[in-house]
């Protein structure tokens, strides 16, 4: 096979499975390049990091391009074969956005659902870890029980500065990614720059055939991607085989200046946060047990530039979306999207895996996870704007 095999051209080798629809990339994109993807995305600041181009790239040991001073950008333009790949899986760019909208029936402001509850984890280990009520954690500890898949790509916490993506095969890596904190971004660590955005899909390219069957934990950016990459069969997307979608109003990061800002807000050393929970606020559990409340409109200065163009806050592709928008403290609000995930759910619950809120009022919750739809939706459309774009590309 030629070192230049793309895994998309000829032979099929590499994925005698599923090869990619180049037909359908043309159809859609165009004749379209990373020239094109830095020049339309990256370079107008449009870019979410969610690393999607970069994966391909890896997983297809092309080595056109990477992570450069924390962007993507080429580090051998001569490998690329301008197939157009990494402009149709982007999920800033309105490639598929039609085939996306179709194959999930979405409907504005949050796409469409088959059911919604609100939960907490039996499991007590879970508890003492969760943001919420620990559903993405037990959830997964079911799939994997009942063989549903081999394991699941979530964020290992290692202490308050240190999430890593990671395969998790086991009950007991599930507890590593329970809860969340700050990290340092993979492409910002030369810069000592902290954020909330775990860059997930990194873990993918190294994944290759084995195991087969994942579940992939994400923001909408990072979900989008894969299921982008699905509609065009791209490896490594064909071992995903379920998506917990994660509600997400914005992701932030934090600079000196914004170190300084946040400690200054919640009157402590950010060494000193043990949990960060964003509903309708950002609510920050100290290590003395202090609870700090945050108004969201009150942190425009820390929000990654990258989230700013964002339009999705409920994870609209994603088999289930998730977040404490809509619950009580200690529950999760669920939205199962398709049949199967609303059986899956619904035989966790019955296997005792979760309790449901018998208070929980789903009209209002959904209400609330509308009225924040809108808001992400309707500031997005305006830092598009800003940017100069056409903002009917993106419905």
């Amino acid at each position: 096979m030629s070192s230049r095999c793309p895994t998309c051209v000829a032979c099929g080798g590499c994925v005698p499975k599923s090869k990619p629809n180049l037909e359908k990339i043309r159809e859609e994109v165009g004749i379209k390049s990373f020239h094109n993807l830095k020049e339309e995305v990256i370079e107008r600041d449009l870019c979410s990091m969610c690393r999607g181009c970069v994966t391909f790239c890896s997983a297809s040991t092309l080595e056109a391009i990477a992570i450069l001073k924390g962007k993507p950008d080429y580090i051998n333009e001569k490998n690329c074969l301008k197939c157009g790949i990494c402009y149709a899986i982007c999920p800033r760019t309105s490639s598929l956005e039609n085939s996306l909208r179709e194959k999930y029936n979405y409907s504005l402001p949050i796409g469409s659902y088959k059911s919604v509850y609100s939960l907490r984890s039996k499991d007590l280990q879970i508890q003492e870890v969760a943001t919420d009520g620990g559903f993405v954690t037990g959830f997964l500890k079911y799939l994997i029980d009942e063989k549903i898949i081999d394991g699941a790509l979530i964020s290992r916490r290692e202490g308050i500065m240190n999430n890593q993506p990671m395969l998790a095969m086991s009950f007991k890596y599930l507890l590593k990614g329970a809860g969340s904190s700050l990290t340092v971004s993979s492409s910002l660590e030369d810069l000592n720059i902290y954020t909330t955005y775990i860059p997930s899909l990194l873990m993918l390219k190294g994944l290759g055939e084995f195991p087969t069957r994942i579940a992939v934990v994400g923001t909408p950016c990072q979900i989008t991607t894969i299921r982008k990459m699905q509609l065009l069969k791209i490896v490594p997307s064909n071992i995903v085989n379920f998506t917990i979608g994660l509600f997400c109003y914005e992701n932030f990061q934090f600079t000196e200046d914004g170190k300084s800002f946040l400690e200054d807000k919640i009157s402590a050393k950010i060494s000193e946060i043990e949990k960060i929970n964003v509903k309708d606020s950002m609510i920050i559990k100290l290590s003395n047990g202090k609870r700090v409340t945050i108004d969201l409109d009150e942190l425009h200065e820390i929000v990654r530039p990258e989230c700013l163009p964002c339009l999705d806050f409920a994870n609209w592709t994603a088999d289930v979306s998730v977040g404490g928008l809509g619950s009580q403290d200690g529950y999760t609000t669920v939205l199962a999207r398709t049949n199967q995930a609303k059986s899956f759910v619904e035989r966790s619950i019955e296997r005792d895996y979760f309790e449901e809120n018998s208070t929980f009022d789903k009209n209002e919750a959904l209400e609330k996870i509308k009225s924040m739809a809108v808001k992400k939706r309707n500031k997005g459309l305006k830092r598009l704007e800003e940017l100069g774009l056409d903002i009917k590309e993106f419905g």
